[in-house]
């Protein structure tokens, strides 16, 4: 009731007082920039100064005047006018800010572990959330849940027509703690529940083709200690009769570079260049394989699409620009910087792009991708089958959902 009784006048000092509080705490984040600055000989220009005084300037007019005052939210108000500035400088996909959650997520991205069930979501024809593959060993597996499954409810509550980020955030929760899950199996609802664990990340896996010796070595991230899991990944595919691969990078996002180096190094020879590093002053810096090192020497065939970014395009231009492999499949996205975190005061960061890679040839990535020496396109309704997803099927089978899979295979079977 008071607050709808509250007078103009009454409004008009509350929102003098916010805004005499929003301004003494701009004013303290600006002196403290400003010392910062001027520790440097640089210090702070005029133009920097005219920049901050003109944002609080429109930051005043809507905090004054704004028809919805409940729509003005002084944070959302800055994350915007940082994302703005980010996006002005066409680094599109790489250089962003993070919110303080979306750090955290950032970080476990680049974790070889994470708190979960073990389920991926996929959306089919009909919008719903459908299970796929839970995980080997996963809780949800071992509760009983099974690919196919749809995803009726969260703890009683239903997920119909929410994205399947909303609902990955109901799943996801603290180790030990318990989910409920209401899934429609065979047009019958089943509930589960399900512990919450520290799980690994699956990051490689293998399949041979079946009837042959070519290996579908899949890559799914360059986090943690993914180069090893690859080297053991291949030592099993090996052990099986793998003696040509092919290398999955489809949809890989990258990681970290330390990985894309020694990803590299299993299958490039000693001394061989990895990516070239240019700075902002335009000074390059190459990296190369150690030369103690000892690759893998099979034929090899590396698949990439417009989902490969990052590391996982550093990786496919070092194993082309060397002549060790042919790229097959699409151009991939075209993320060529390197990132630094700058880590703000609130726990929200700024991951800035500060250089460029280039391939061992000079080739830049950035905005451009990798383009493959193979051009090989899904057909309609197909997409990229992971090696768990090809399990008990045929070769022919295989082929029929996965045109760029049959493709690689083609061109390991003429070498």
């Amino acid at each position: 009731m008071w607050r709808e009784t509250v007078t103009k006048m009454d409004r008009r000092v509350v929102l003098v007082r916010v805004m005499a509080l929003v301004l003494v705490m701009l004013v303290l984040m600006l002196a403290a920039y400003l010392y910062g600055l001027s520790r440097s000989p640089a210090g702070i220009s005029e133009e920097d100064r005219e920049n901050v005084a003109l944002y609080v300037e429109a930051m005043r007019a809507v905090q004054e005047d704004y028809v919805d005052q409940e729509a003005v939210d002084p944070e959302e108000q800055t994350y915007g006018a940082i994302k703005g500035m980010i996006d002005s400088l066409g680094d599109e996909g790489h250089t962003r800010f993070l919110s303080p959650d979306e750090v955290e997520k950032s970080r476990e991205a680049v974790s070889s572990t994470y708190v979960g069930i073990g389920i991926k979501l996929d959306e089919n024809e009909d919008g719903e959330s459908v299970i796929k593959a839970p995980m080997d060993g996963s809780p949800a597996e071992e509760a009983g849940i099974e690919s196919g499954d749809v995803l009726v409810a969260v703890d009683g509550e239903g997920v119909k027509g929410e994205e399947l980020e909303e609902i990955g955030q109901k799943v996801r929760g603290p180790e030990g703690t318990y989910v409920d899950l209401t899934v429609l199996r065979d047009r019958e609802e089943r509930e589960f529940t399900v512990e919450r664990a520290e799980l690994e990340v699956p990051v490689s896996s293998w399949a041979l083709i079946p009837g042959t010796d070519v290996a579908d070595l899949r890559l799914s991230s360059f986090s943690e200690n993914s180069a090893e899991k690859l080297e053991g990944t291949i030592a099993e595919a090996q052990g099986a009769g793998a003696e040509r691969f092919v290398l999955d990078l489809r949809d890989n996002p990258g990681g970290l570079v330390e990985q894309a180096e020694e990803v590299a190094a299993l299958f490039l020879p000693a001394g061989s260049d990895v990516y070239v590093r240019r700075d902002a002053d335009g000074n390059e810096e190459e990296t190369a394989v150690p030369e103690d090192n000892e690759p893998l020497d099979a034929p090899l065939v590396v698949l990439v699409n417009e989902g490969s970014s990052s590391s996982a395009e550093i990786v496919a231009g070092a194993l082309r620009d060397n002549g060790r492999a042919e790229v097959v499949g699409e151009t991939t996205f075209g993320t060529g910087t390197v990132l630094s975190e700058y880590p703000l005061s609130d726990g929200s960061a700024i991951l800035l792009g500060v250089a460029e890679w280039l391939t061992p040839n000079g080739d830049s990535i950035r905005g451009s991708g990798i383009e493959p020496d193979i051009e090989a396109e899904l057909e309609e309704e197909q997409e990229p089958r992971t090696p768990s997803e090809t399990e008990g099927l045929t070769r022919e089978e295989i082929f029929e959902e996965d045109a760029q899979l049959e493709r690689a295979f083609e061109i390991l079977q003429e070498e």
